[in-house]
């Protein structure tokens, strides 16, 4: 856990530092490709070891029971959006900060079920930035940030307050069937950031691997980023060894 706290302050102080801020930094991978690039100049490779922390913020997450502590791991990468520093936790609490000060503007908890023991740990690598063209400005949710859970929910919350996205689902949440019995709970969740692209969020799956043969699969998901209605699903795995994605599984 001491790892989780340094790592936070080295990558909060790298955001706050930047130069040039109205870049933003959109993706958990920096752009919809996730090539990782910045053209952010201030930090050289002759300079980058004077760097220092300007502030640091905790989730809290310390306080939890030792033996939950023990089932999460910390591994998000902020984004940087409309002066807005946004990150995940462990628990899928999705934080917005100020990048300059370090300051909670505000914090959502969707309530995770912490008794669970989710198959690759309690885990939120990151969240998904929107923005809808269509709407007023000020309109609520006319910005948006979206996460999967734990508990293999779909949430989206308003960028400017936290506040869920009322239209989104049920109360800004779309519960995911799983598509077979689980084991047990947490055996299906989602760890990775959802992706936006032509009107749908698209979301992966996280399972625990050669446990059982009627595990859940490991199926992609897309929902309609207003509404989030499901609009279609991949199981990467073709089942009908006829079918023509199935040749390419051949001898694997």
């Amino acid at each position: 856990m001491r790892h989780i706290l340094s790592a936070a302050a080295f990558l909060f102080a790298f955001a706050s530092s930047a130069p040039r801020a109205s870049e933003g930094w959109a993706y958990p991978g920096g752009d919809a490709g996730g090539e990782r690039y910045s053209s952010a100049a201030e930090i050289t490779r002759e300079n980058v070891g004077e760097l220092i922390p300007v502030w640091t913020y905790r989730t809290g997450h310390m306080a939890v029971p030792e033996k939950v502590r023990k089932r999460m791991k910390f591994e998000v990468t902020p984004i940087l959006v409309e002066d807005k520093l946004v990150l995940c936790t462990p628990f899928n609490e999705i934080i917005a900060l100020d990048p300059e000060s370090g300051k909670e503007l505000w914090r959502h908890d969707p309530h995770v079920d912490m008794d669970q023991r989710p198959a690759n740990h309690f885990n939120c690598r990151g969240v998904a930035y929107w923005r809808d063209g269509d709407a007023p400005a000020n309109a609520k949710c006319a910005a948006r940030v979206y996460t999967g859970t734990n508990d293999h929910r779909l949430v989206a919350v308003d960028l400017e307050d936290g506040a869920p996205c009322e239209g989104f689902g049920e109360d800004g949440v779309v519960a995911i069937d799983p598509e077979a019995k689980l084991v047990w709970p947490g055996e299906f969740q989602i760890t990775s950031a959802p992706v936006i692209a032509r009107g749908a969020v698209i979301v992966g799956s996280a399972i625990s691997d050669n446990v059982s043969v009627e595990a859940p699969r490991g199926t992609v998901r897309a929902f309609d980023v207003r509404t989030g209605a499901p609009l279609w699903s991949f199981d990467p795995i073709p089942r009908d060894a006829e079918s023509a994605a199935a040749q390419g599984w051949n001898g694997a």
